[in-house]
């Protein structure tokens, strides 16, 4: 049983991963992702509510119990994307999808990523950081394969979002529009062998959001 501080999305965020406890109480408000995989891993909430693996939701003053995996993003409304000091800031801090990837897609694009928090081993190992797109309406270029074997999920944190599915690479042929609040995390887009559809990611707002990744090996 742990609660870990986190300073990999710090002083934008204060994170805590929280692994095998029974109750935890939040009291300030709060975005919670339940980072289990399994239906019986629910986080439960007070009146019989629950989040979902791979899930979230946005609590205040509530006590949570069955954590068994879980990010805690305490205050997560303090990072004011309004304000452009602490924009500047962000983008001093992190690096840029392109400096991460190397990808000629993300050349140019105003996404920056902070450093990655990595937990467990072998089939239960997942990659985590935050993404922040400083304009609104940027695509992050459709693609269907990662640099490796992983299940992939997003969560929106601050702003708007959607993550598009396409029938081929082109940016017409439009299969879903997958819209995403702060506290949504979307649906999962691959099947059983891990293959994936075209897709992207696309802003809406100046928005920050949590790609979630799971290795399948």
């Amino acid at each position: 049983m742990s609660i870990l501080s986190l300073d990999f999305a710090e002083p934008f965020f204060h994170i805590d991963f929280v692994e095998q406890e029974e109750s935890c109480h939040i009291a300030e408000k709060s975005m919670i992702i339940n980072l289990a995989e399994y239906e019986q891993e629910n986080i439960l909430l007070e009146g019989d509510r629950v989040i979902l693996p791979l899930k979230a939701a946005v609590v205040q003053d509530m006590t949570l119990r069955n954590l068994v995996r879980a990010f805690i993003l305490k205050d997560f409304e303090s990072c004011d994307l309004q304000n452009p000091e602490t924009v500047e800031a962000i983008q001093r801090s992190w690096k840029t999808l392109y400096e991460m990837s190397g990808l000629p897609r993300h050349k140019g694009l105003p996404y920056y990523k902070s450093p990655k928090f990595c937990i467990g081993s072998g089939n239960r190992h997942m990659e985590l950081n935050l993404c922040f797109v400083s304009e609104g309406m940027v695509p992050s270029g459709p693609h269907r394969d990662h640099d490796r074997d992983f299940d992939e999920v997003h969560a929106q944190i601050l702003g708007y979002g959607m993550m598009r599915v396409y029938e081929y690479e082109d940016n017409e042929h439009i299969h879903q529009e997958l819209n995403m609040a702060p506290g949504i995390v979307h649906d999962k887009m691959y099947d059983s062998e891990g293959k994936y559809p075209w897709h992207e990611y696309k802003s809406v707002t100046p928005c920050v959001y949590c790609p979630i990744e799971l290795d399948r090996h």
